[in-house]
């Protein structure tokens, strides 16, 4: 019956490995996904720190009595931040799309990433300027549609970690090693090449003033 289970996981996880756009997350191992994730998490809390101190620092000065610390932190971003933060979220995927480091493979979708990537961050700097002309007339729907750009940015962003790792050689400690000791043992003969130049050039000086002599 597990094996059964287990064959089935398998089938289930090859059909879904050939998803558009998001199959590579399941040809992924989990030690990428947990790196992955690890990584994630440090970068939301960091991301979210401005939002949760303002919060913290209107919870602490409000005088008012009814005053309710989700509702303050929603107000930190209830006027287009979520817009700036999702541009800031998505502009290093354009970089880890683009860029393809030496001997790592190509970014896996790169293509519809970039253009997905692209298209939200136009559509927030776009809606993040009018609000700032105060030409939105349904703010709410602005707020809602926010939100929702911002969950793409996040998920795109983990898609990114796990891609860009994914695509990324496996290097053990004799491949960086290797350049040091190349160093190591080009020096070495160089200096050993000097050695012998220096010596040549004494043994024949002292034959010529043997000669002289």
């Amino acid at each position: 019956m597990c094996d059964k289970i287990k064959v089935g996981l398998v089938r289930i996880s090859n059909a879904l490995s050939h998803l558009w756009l998001v199959g590579t997350l399941f040809r992924a191992g989990w030690k990428t996904h947990l790196a992955a994730l690890y990584e994630f998490t440090y970068l939301f809390l960091w991301s979210i720190l401005p939002f949760a101190l303002g919060a913290l620092t209107l919870y602490v000065t409000s005088e008012a009595t009814d005053k309710s610390f989700y509702m303050l932190g929603v107000s930190t971003f209830h006027n287009g931040e979520l817009l700036v933060f999702t541009i800031s979220m998505l502009a290093p995927i354009l970089y880890l799309t683009l860029y393809d480091p030496d001997r790592a493979d190509p970014f896996p979708h790169k293509l519809p990433i970039s253009t997905l990537v692209a298209l939200i961050m136009v559509a927030c700097a776009s809606l993040f300027a009018l609000l700032k002309a105060n030409a939105v007339k349904d703010i709410p729907f602005v707020f809602a549609f926010s939100v929702i750009l911002t969950l793409l940015a996040l998920a795109f962003r983990y898609l990114a970690i796990v891609y860009h790792r994914v695509r990324m050689p496996d290097v053990n400690e004799r491949e960086l090693r290797s350049p040091q000791n190349s160093f190591v043992n080009q020096y070495r003969k160089h200096v050993a090449s000097e050695a012998q130049d220096a010596d040549d050039f004494k043994k024949s000086l002292e034959d010529h003033l043997g000669a002289a002599r």
